[in-house]
């Protein structure tokens, strides 16, 4: 079980974010913290950690956050790894809508999935109550194949049809 953990961080604050997650991070499950390329997304760091139930959510960082525990529900590829940049986009689901978004981002992922520098992804549900019932983590070369595969006009079609709010943005990984 993977526990997604999205922090709200304001720019001048990533000093103090960091070194309140490593103090939160001593002796805890081993997780993963990732630092978003752009200061202007929603959601700065990420992180992501193996866990079980019973330790989660184990970790009082005093930033705005949004944790939750998740189930795979598709992976395809090399999602995991330590090259190029890591895109994590969480979605906003509401009850009753997992098959058409299912269907919807299955679409979209099949026409990302096609592009030169597509190395792989994983889709993620929660297990209960979340403000993302989805988060989809996806690996890329670099930001350039990201930016020339969301862009083509197949690509906006796709996701224009996945009529579900997200927050998308691409991701270093920072700590491990």
């Amino acid at each position: 079980m993977t526990a997604i953990t999205l922090f709200e961080v304001p720019p001048a604050a990533d000093e103090a974010f960091v070194a309140a997650w490593n103090r939160a991070r001593d002796g805890g499950a081993a997780s993963v913290l990732h630092r978003a390329l752009r200061e202007d997304v929603d959601f700065r760091f990420v992180d992501l950690a193996r866990v079980s139930p019973e330790d989660f959510p184990g970790r009082e960082i005093p930033f705005p956050s949004h944790p939750a525990l998740y189930e795979t529900v598709h992976e395809d590829g090399a999602p995991d790894g330590i090259e190029g940049v890591v895109l994590i986009n969480a979605f906003e689901v509401p009850p009753g809508a997992d098959a058409a978004f299912a269907a919807g981002w299955e679409r979209a992922r099949e026409v990302l999935a096609a592009h030169p520098g597509y190395l792989g992804t994983r889709l993620h549900r929660s297990l209960g109550e979340a403000d993302f019932r989805f988060v989809d983590v996806a690996r890329w070369s670099s930001p350039l194949p990201f930016s020339k595969a969301v862009a083509r006009p197949e690509f906006r079609a796709a996701s224009a049809a996945l009529a579900f709010p997200s927050h998308p943005a691409l991701y270093l990984v920072t700590r491990q």
